[in-house]
């Protein structure tokens, strides 16, 4: 089990959390490093640079999948910029086992896996000030993140979901370190800002979905 009865009771309350040194580690660089080299996983519609306005290539031969970023634009792309895979739950076995664990605790749930990374030491980028509409679980892996979280809410009637200041202070302003999470209700303002070359994995849960959550099943030789 990766996550803990305190955790779990805690985070069912659907309140800003934060967990100090919680999870042992479940992924690493060199994981993130095969994905990044596997062509069909760079597709366009999983792999995402924030704040970018966009890239173009030429085919190449022997793809099934053309819209999967070549690897020597990708890493010119990873030097500068905040990136994320969606749609990961099942990269390896640990992630798949957290979000079903998710799936157990939240009735009706679905949960997916996203992966942000940053190579570089810079502190700008992101998503700024901003709000989703999932719970999130973020577990920092390796490096540092300035995370602050409010309890503070967006209702019904918001539709942009970036702000440049709000009129509460954070309840928590912390210093993500290896092991570290955060739990954020959806709808919850938060800023993630990198103190340095960072990973981290973010679990969504969202309701309500129009499909079942995925098949956890984990296939063995």
């Amino acid at each position: 089990m990766f996550i803990s009865k305190q955790i779990q009771r805690e985070i069912l309350k659907e309140k800003p959390c934060h967990f100090p040194q919680s999870f042992s580690k479940f992924f690493s660089w060199n994981e993130l490093e095969n994905l990044l080299n596997l062509r069909p996983f760079v597709n366009n519609k999983r792999f995402k640079v924030i704040d970018s306005g966009g890239y173009s290539w030429e085919n190449q031969a022997w793809l099934s999948d053309i819209n999967t970023f070549p690897p020597t634009l990708l890493q010119e792309i990873l030097k500068t910029n905040h990136c994320y895979f969606s749609d990961s739950s099942r990269v390896i076995k640990s992630i798949n086992t957290i979000c079903a664990e998710l799936e157990n605790i939240f009735d009706n749930s679905a949960v997916d896996a996203h992966i942000y990374f940053t190579t570089g030491e810079t502190t700008d980028g992101g998503f700024g000030i901003h709000w989703d509409f999932s719970h999130n679980l973020i577990v920092q892996i390796e490096g540092s993140t300035r995370f602050l979280l409010w309890d503070y809410y967006a209702d019904e009637s918001v539709e942009e979901r970036i702000t440049e200041s709000l009129p509460v202070d954070p309840v928590y302003n912390v210093i993500l370190n290896p092991g570290d999470a955060v739990f954020v209700p959806l709808r919850s303002y938060h800023r993630a800002l990198s103190q340095s070359k960072r990973l981290s994995v973010s679990f969504p849960i969202s309701f309500g979905n129009d499909f079942p959550s995925q098949d956890r099943h984990w296939i063995k030789l």
